[in-house]
């Protein structure tokens, strides 16, 4: 199957910030570079995460495929069609839902809201009406339709401008940070909509901005690690799961432990790390951070007995998907 969305050695420049000095100079204008040769295959009907830490890019690309902005190098293809081209075919409908709260109209009540961008999309007025139910419905506002914005929490804020999204009845949603002002609740609330309703009932595709890898990992099929403008990692979340389970930590209590048992631990092969955490009393706690390999578990316990140390307890410890994330991009660095 045609993938929804792919891209191809994508490259932008922005011009740097010029003080009063560099004006005088303005020929000399220097360029910041936000995106980096990127490569990125986003699959149909699936939950996209574009992960990565703030100033990495990911506005910016989002930006760029729904048409804001132009690259400067590179191809945007959207279900096999490639740049303005796509602007012309009803097949190929794609919306931005900015991360920004204020891209409504607070004194006019949601359905006064939907209405209003149904006629700047130029919906015909009996389509609208239609429109603008199947919108309120799906992002669960009908309750709250003829109330004014302002008395709308930021999530209902944050769900009325995806709303206004699915006015055109996009295939692609592209979302900046749909939670970044919200609470866990509120959060939970939009995914289950962006999961269970977008994509499940209706197949659509969409793709998320976040820097929140946790909730990109319940959520998304997919994960892309944007850093520093390039791709480090673009994968699904099963991959990004073992990647992080590659180096397993075991946190092993000791009866009791000297500097001795740390060395000889710390020199065995495939053996990361060695941190022991005294509690003022017996017994110590050991976490050692290892291969996971049957084999490397082995040779720390023979390891612990052969010193006469006395184990009271092994326990693995799952290691959080944003370690691996973390490590991804320190190689990066």
């Amino acid at each position: 199957m045609q993938p929804a969305i792919e891209i191809q050695g994508l490259t932008k420049r922005f011009p740097k910030t010029m003080g009063y000095r560099d004006m005088l100079t303005f020929w000399r204008r220097r360029y910041v570079p936000v995106l980096k040769g990127v490569n990125l295959t986003v699959p149909r009907g699936s939950v996209f995460g574009l992960l990565g830490l703030n100033g990495a890019g990911k506005t910016t690309l989002l930006k760029i495929i729904s048409g804001l902005i132009l690259p400067d190098e590179g191809t945007v293809s959207v279900h096999g069609v490639i740049g303005h081209e796509r602007q012309r075919r009803d097949g190929c409908r794609l919306t931005y839902v900015p991360g920004d709260e204020r891209s409504v109209y607070w004194r006019l009540t949601g359905r006064e809201n939907l209405k209003f961008f149904a006629v700047l999309n130029e919906i015909p007025s009996r389509e609208a009406e239609q429109r603008v139910e199947e919108a309120l419905d799906a992002t669960g506002l009908k309750q709250a339709a003829d109330q004014r914005v302002t008395s709308y929490s930021t999530g209902m804020k944050q769900r009325l401008g995806i709303a206004r999204g699915l006015l055109t009845d996009p295939e692609i949603l592209l979302l900046d940070e749909p939670t970044r002002s919200l609470d866990p609740m509120g959060a939970r609330k939009l995914w289950e909509i962006i999961k269970g309703r977008l994509v499940t009932e209706l197949g659509k595709t969409v793709l998320i901005a976040t820097h929140n890898l946790d909730e990109a990992s319940r959520i998304c099929d997919h994960v892309a690690i944007l850093h520093q403008g390039r791709v480090q990692f673009s994968e699904s979340v099963a991959s990004l799961a073992e990647q992080a389970n590659a180096k397993q930590r075991y946190v092993i209590s000791l009866d009791d432990s000297n500097d001795n048992v740390l060395a000889r631990l710390e020199s065995l092969s495939g053996v990361s790390s060695v941190v022991a955490r005294p509690n003022g009393h017996r017994p110590t706690t050991v976490e050692v951070t290892m291969d996971d390999t049957s084999d490397h578990v082995r040779r720390v316990l023979e390891c612990l007995m052969d010193t006469g140390a006395k184990i009271v307890e092994v326990n693995p410890v799952q290691r959080a998907l944003a370690d691996a994330m973390g490590s991804l991009v320190d190689e990066a660095a």
